[in-house]
């Protein structure tokens, strides 16, 4: 396909069409542009934040002011709960940041009973350490976004050791063991 675009279109129209390439260093990041061409009229996230077990946005607003001086702007917000009909993955994201968007997405099957409060706020610290270390341009041309500096940072919490160790040892066993993302992705 991809040849025959070239041969039937001049240099002039695949310039038009061809994506922007975008380099950064790591002195001109920003902190929000590092997905700079989000299309115009992309869709957009409704910040949901009720809870049945974890008040995501109480600890959010705890960690923010204890351990990032109240700096970070990102929102905090459930995922969505996926799909019928897409097959089951073998791993789960406990959360995920954006930085084009700001925001700070956990997993909904988190807001459980099984998931202890201190793993909820490893998650949510993680997160928030993205918005403040953002990645680095490392050997090669390629971004590390878990870089020494962000390691650090996230083992200098003292929940870090117990929330790593329950995440070894039970996560598994919660989150497929008995059932708690299946139960998301099936509603």
């Amino acid at each position: 396909m991809r040849f025959l675009f070239t041969i039937f279109f001049p240099q002039e129209a695949r310039a038009a069409v061809a994506p922007a390439k975008r380099t950064l260093s790591s002195e001109d990041w920003s902190g929000k542009d590092y997905i700079k061409d989000k299309p115009e009229g992309g869709r957009r996230t409704i910040v949901k934040t009720e809870f049945e077990v974890h008040d995501i946005q109480a600890i959010f607003d705890r960690l923010n002011n204890e351990h990032f001086g109240g700096r970070i702007k990102a929102q905090i917000t459930w995922g969505r709960h996926g799909c019928k009909n897409v097959p089951r993955k073998r791993s789960i994201l406990f959360g995920t940041y954006s930085s084009f968007e700001l925001l700070i997405r956990i997993h909904p099957a988190m807001d459980s009973d099984r998931v202890p409060e201190f793993f909820v706020e490893h998650v949510i610290h993680h997160e928030m350490l993205h918005e403040v270390l953002p990645p680095i341009l490392g050997s090669g041309r390629k971004w590390i976004i878990h870089h020494e500096k962000f390691r650090s940072a996230e083992a200098a919490t003292p929940s870090y050791p117990k929330a790593i160790k329950w995440e070894k040892e039970f996560s598994r066993k919660i989150f497929y063991g008995q059932g708690l993302v299946d139960a998301h992705i099936s509603q």
